[in-house]
């Protein structure tokens, strides 16, 4: 159990700022205000604050990465292969990080313990609504707690939902952390996709980080709309391990699994839930549509909302995609959700006819519009002109 800080019965239930859930949104917000020196008293609310290896979250940097501390790998090569291509692709601006969600959780509550005006309440949240001055949240013991601002990521804005939805595709997948006697892996090239041309319920293909000579995490990930069986992740997995790297199932030890579904669907910016309550991480629309990564845009929302808290101010809202990149990955979407062939073949062509630097460029929306038109001529034209015909703006 880890050393909270309990909340006394005799002290009181009103606090400044409240953050309901401690995942990757909730602990960033928390840590940029303490880093911060945020002097107001924060509520940290969850079910448990018990770090489980059960997420690695990955990112791209032309700069220093985000919490150098704790990355966990870095990789400047890595391998792409679809239909007749396949290529290592060299990355010069931009390097390629990981961070594990256990040492990420226990590096950011080990600095929020230290701070007196933070609070961990292990608690069940029953509910979260708004008042005209304060927001409220509603513990499974019917505790209530309020505050000036209630930050959350744990209730899903009606808008998002996928009645309400154009194109509701999910990036689901499953991976398993492996050990070998032997060393196959190359520590310094990360598998971005290996196509699978063999699935067509959805565009699929293997991910895979080597950690090491002998240790990698391999996934096989599916963009569509439906999560498969898990045995059938599995399946894919071992016969991947076996063409790829010549390994039986009994020739490699299973030291870790990861099972993930990511929202990649045309739901709305929704940064309040009510008067007084503000959407943090994928409840609040920050996942990258077209390719479900969400840690970089997390810590630059966390960062900025932060920052406005610390100088006393209203939160700052800024939606984190100008309007022309949320059109661009409505027009990926469609693609996506229509057709698995023609999504093949622009990933290969986007691979093909571009740096993996102008890539991530592109993805982080740091592109001008002439960078914008290159990336597009890399591309077959008519799936996107049938998009087009769709999603008239």
């Amino acid at each position: 159990m880890p050393d909270l800080n309990p909340i006394s019965l005799l002290s009181t239930k009103t606090f400044d700022i409240i953050i309901a859930g401690a995942g990757l949104s909730g602990l960033s917000l928390a840590w940029y205000l303490a880093e911060g020196n945020y002097k107001g008293n924060v509520l940290l609310v969850d079910n448990s604050f018990a770090p489980h290896n059960s997420k690695t979250w990955c990112f791209w940097a032309n700069h220093k990465p985000f919490f150098p501390e704790i990355i966990y790998k870095k990789w400047r090569k890595s391998y792409f292969a679809a239909q007749d291509y396949q290529s290592f692709l060299y990355m010069n601006e931009y390097a390629y990080y990981c961070i594990r969600e256990n040492d990420f959780k226990e590096f950011v509550l080990t600095k929020l313990r230290k701070k007196s005006n933070f609070t961990l309440l292990e608690e069940g949240i029953l509910d979260i609504y708004g008042s005209k001055k304060k927001g409220v949240l509603v513990t499974k013991n019917s505790d209530t707690y309020v505050a000036d601002f209630i930050f959350q990521s744990i209730i899903q804005p009606e808008s998002s939902k996928k009645e309400h939805l154009k194109y509701p595709l999910l990036q689901h997948f499953y991976g398993i952390e492996i050990e070998t006697e032997d060393g196959i892996f190359d520590p310094n090239t990360f598998v971005i996709m290996d196509v699978d041309h063999s699935f067509d319920d959805g565009y699929a293909f293997m991910y895979v980080l080597p950690y090491d000579h002998n240790r990698a995490l391999i996934e096989f990930t599916v963009f569509s709309e439906n999560v498969l069986p898990k045995k059938e992740y599995r399946k894919k997995i071992r016969t991947y391990i076996k063409e790829k790297y010549g390994f039986g199932k009994k020739e490699y030890k299973s030291v870790r699994k990861e099972f993930g579904v990511i929202p990649m669907d045309d739901r709305p910016f929704e940064p309040t839930l009510d008067v007084n309550i503000y959407n943090l991480g994928t409840m609040g629309g920050l996942t990258k549509a077209s390719t479900g990564y969400t840690f970089t845009r997390v810590q630059r929302y966390s960062r900025l909302l932060a920052g406005s808290l610390i100088n006393g101010e209203s939160p700052q809202i800024t939606n984190p995609s100008k309007n022309r990149y949320r059109y661009y990955d409505k027009l990926l979407l469609h693609i996506l959700s229509t057709s698995v062939p023609e999504s093949r073949r622009v990933f290969t062509h986007l691979f093909k006819n571009n740096s993996v630097d102008e890539i991530f460029t592109f993805l982080n929306e740091d592109t001008s519009i002439v960078q914008d038109l290159k990336i597009m001529n890399s591309v077959p034209y008519m799936p996107f002109f049938r998009a087009i015909g769709n999603n008239l703006i």
